[in-house]
């Protein structure tokens, strides 16, 4: 634990030296992005490593703003939420919805080739926009409402795959952070929605940690400062720890995290040793570092030499707080900001992972069907080896691969999800560092989850459940999105898009997105047909036997308004007389309506028009039958399901004696029909039960 053992003050001249740029640290490779600092009245500041100047902006903003630079630091654009400059200071013509007051107005995420534009307004909601960028102009491409009304506070962070952020904000007047995953290619649905232990409604800021260990919330209205463990991983809050602070406003935490300082307008920034993580022991910790009894102070922002710099109103200073071993020092004149030009409340809004550069990192890609993943070491060593240990947590079983970078395919998570430990060791000749994270192997796709297509017959209603994958963080079906704008229909929340089962009632081609919870997406189609039932059927006597006047895949016969038997001919010899009719069966099992009745009165037991007669059993059967025949020959087995769609067909030679036939061994539990046809034509069934 790093305690306070020296607070002092000392009030020095801002001091410019010019030097090249340092060269970007691998474990950070976005760390020179938060050197460009634009606020205030027409302020503008670089704060490079070795370098600082002061430059003229072309706004004026009363809160908090947004800067985009290269990964070089040079100036891209910057913004208050409302309005949007160039580097040449030029404004650019986009619509941008946040609100002028907002702490946290506007927050930029480039990944890849994709930039993000977020703005807050309490009104007009939550809005993450996509834009592209070619020299001095941007292009919005969209800026969808993601939150319906919200807070003012938002913040990034990367995610522990070092390939995508985590971007939180808070929905207004209720107990949730939302946390939306942006990726290379593009925004990912749903967020992760964590109730929090205090209502959202006056968040005045919300920040991660720079290593993302902590998230932290300012309420200006409970005067509540709310501390929370975060899981990068999967955007989970835990062991939430609140502070009471009256009139909070800034809160930014120490470059080592051991520490969180927060702001309380017009009278100090108090600091709380943070690394117990007990509630008591925290708030007992509180030291004021700087009073402020008489001037107002703002926002709180760190910054990448390690230092905490605070936003002084109306005046051209912003003031600083260095942390060095165990010693914290201020100066209230930190930075000079350039004549005609002063500080209101607000400072720049970075993503937090700008000021954290470890000494050993790693990032990782997955390869979302095979479970195999493609592991990148990042080091400041100028390491000579490296190592990885992929620890099975649950069996606790352990692999080794060794190189920079490797790739590496977890077993055993076909189809239950696993925990493994991730551990990378870079080595010098004289010193080694390891770092570990926790990645949660989960099952492979399914790649046909909604399984084949199927169909529902004419003149009966579709009721056909659709299933997704279980255990999704998200199912969207029929590609419907969510909508949070009220001028463009009925709001539909992300609560929507958890149901892993729709109804299919019509006819239609069906689709299903689902996001997994390590965010991997996965579509998937099936077609809905609805199939014609048969023609009615007229019966017509041919001698002793009856024929259907339409073809069909099976015949039902009916003797007296009950079914007699099912053939696969479209002729029968009734054993009976009285009222016969028949009904069609489709090969899809769609029933025909039932023929007229025909009067038998010439049924006979002429053997010349006998059925085949066979022996079946054992009956109910494990699906292994015995058949028993009356003589020896070429038989055509046939098994349908008593709908007469067809099962199974085959010919086989058959004796008298018994021969065994296991095909239904592949059934599934049911009755059925098994049919035989000998060479001659003839033909018997027999329905027989598999359980």
């Amino acid at each position: 634990m790093t305690s306070i053992k020296h607070i002092a003050f000392f009030v020095l001249c801002a001091s410019f030296v010019f030097t090249s740029l340092g060269q970007i640290p691998e474990t950070n490779p976005n760390f020179n992005r938060a050197n460009n600092w634009i606020f205030g009245d027409s302020c503008g500041i670089y704060i490079g490593k070795d370098t600082t100047y002061h430059y003229r902006s072309s706004f004026e903003a009363n809160e908090g703003t947004a800067i985009l630079s290269d990964e070089n630091g040079n100036l891209l654009f910057y913004t208050d939420g409302i309005k949007v400059f160039n580097a040449n200071h030029q404004q650019i013509d986009i619509e941008l919805k946040a609100y002028f007051s907002s702490t946290q107005p506007s927050l930029f995420n480039q990944i890849d080739s994709i930039l993000f534009m977020s703005t807050t307004h309490p009104d007009s909601g939550f809005h993450i926009g996509q834009l592209s960028f070619s020299g001095d102009s941007l292009i919005q491409i969209d800026n969808t409402k993601k939150i319906q009304k919200c807070s003012e506070g938002q913040a990034s962070v990367y995610h522990q795959n070092s390939r995508a952020n985590w971007l939180a904000a808070t929905k207004l007047n209720v107990d949730s952070i939302y946390f939306f995953y942006l990726t290379g290619a593009g925004l990912r649905c749903c967020p992760v929605i964590q109730k929090f232990n205090s209502q959202s409604y006056e968040f005045m800021q919300i920040k991660f940690s720079p290593s993302s260990k902590f998230f932290t919330t300012s309420n200006h209205l409970t005067a509540g400062v709310t501390i929370s463990k975060f899981d990068n991983e999967s955007a989970i809050l835990s062991s939430d720890l609140s502070i009471y602070v009256i009139k909070n406003f800034g809160i930014e935490f120490s470059p080592n995290e051991d520490h969180l300082l927060v702001e309380s307008i017009e009278k100090e920034i108090a600091i709380y040793d943070i690394d117990s993580f007990d509630k008591w022991a925290v708030i007992n910790s509180k030291k004021t570092l700087i009073p402020s009894p008489n001037e107002r102070l703002g926002s709180l922002q760190l910054n990448n030499n390690g230092e905490v710099l605070f936003a002084r109103l109306n005046t051209p200073y912003l003031g600083k707080i260095n942390f060095e071993e165990d010693t914290i020092t201020w100066n209230k004149q930190g930075y000079y900001l350039g004549t005609n030009r002063k500080s209101y409340f607000g400072l720049p809004n970075f993503n937090a992972s700008y000021f954290y550069t470890p000494s050993i990192d790693f990032a990782y890609t997955e390869d979302c069907w095979g479970h195999s993943y493609r592991f990148e070491g990042r080091d400041t060593l100028k390491a000579t080896s490296w190592k990885w240990i992929f620890r099975d947590v649950r069996n606790e079983t352990v692999d080794v691969r060794l190189g920079k970078n490797v790739s590496y395919t977890f077993p055993q998570a076909d189809s239950l999800e696993n925990k493994y430990e991730v551990t990378h060791i870079a080595s010098t000749a004289s010193r080694s560092d390891t770092v570990t994270k926790t990645l949660t192997i989960r099952p492979k796709w399914d790649t046909d989850m909604l399984g084949r297509d199927t169909f529902y017959c004419e003149d009966t209603k579709a009721n056909i459940s659709l299933i997704a994958a279980p255990d999704m963080h998200c199912v969207h079906w029929n590609g419907e999105e969510p909508n949070l704008d009220e001028s463009l229909g009925p709001i539909v929340d992300y609560d929507h898009f958890h149901s892993d089962t729709l109804v299919a009632d019509t006819a239609g081609t069906y689709i299903v997105k689902v996001t997994n919870k390590t965010f991997c997406q996965m579509w998937d189609t099936l077609r809905v047909t609805e199939m014609p039932r048969p023609s009615k059927s007229v019966i017509s006597r041919n001698g002793n036997t009856l024929k259907s006047s339409i073809s069909a895949n099976a015949y039902r016969w009916y003797f007296n308004g009950e079914i007699d038997t099912l053939t696969l001919q479209p002729f029968y010899v009734p054993m009976a007389n009285g009222y016969w009719q028949v009904q069609l069966v489709s090969e899809f099992g769609c029933e025909s309506e039932l023929s007229d009745s025909l009067n038998v009165g010439f049924a006979t037991l002429d053997h010349r028009y006998e059925t085949l007669d066979f022996r079946l059993y054992p009956n109910p059967s494990n699906g292994y039958i015995s058949i028993e025949v009356p003589k020896s020959g070429e038989y055509r087995i046939q098994v349908t399901d008593l709908n007469g769609k067809l099962i199974y067909s085959t010919t086989q030679n058959l004796s008298p004696r018994m021969s065994l036939f296991a095909a239904a061994n592949a059934f599934a539990s049911g009755n059925y029909i098994v049919t035989l046809v000998n060479e001659n034509g003839e033909t018997g069934s027999k329905q027989i039960t598999v359980r």
